[in-house]
């Protein structure tokens, strides 16, 4: 019992340090201090490549494609956003897959685009089985 309490805080106080990174960031990036943004990013990065953190991968991708932060930078965007979908999260997916249908931040590759869109598909994303249809439309 005690080695079961011992683990159920311990699996707390990383889950704590992860989302702190990834809140702590949010907070730098929303402030309108841009000379914040750096250590946001540095915190993010930080959570994607140590604690491999989606929801950091998430926000980074978009960090990268967007100018109210930065030039834009779409290969690291589409990295971030790769990393993001590998570890589970459908939204980055179905904008890897548009990236790669684009060819945007990597190179264009129709077949991985349709790949990634029928594994949203089979799961059951509406959006995903639209966007299918489109790509194989045209």
């Amino acid at each position: 019992m005690k080695k079961l309490l011992l683990l159920l805080v311990a699996v707390i106080l990383v889950y704590a340090a992860v989302n702190h990174k990834f809140l702590m960031a949010m907070t730098y990036l929303h402030d309108n201090d841009t000379s914040n943004d750096a250590q946001a990013v540095t915190l993010l990065t930080d959570a994607v490549n140590n604690d491999q953190d989606r929801k950091s991968a998430f926000l980074l991708g978009y960090y990268y494609k967007t100018q109210k932060y930065n030039a834009i930078n779409m290969e690291a965007s589409h990295n971030n956003y790769l990393k993001a979908a590998n570890w589970g999260d459908e939204e980055a997916k179905m904008i890897v897959a548009w990236n790669f249908y684009k060819g945007k931040g990597c190179q264009r590759n129709i077949a991985k685009a349709k790949e990634l869109l029928t594994q949203l598909s089979i799961a059951g994303n509406e959006k995903a089985k639209e966007v299918l249809k489109f790509v194989i439309r045209n």
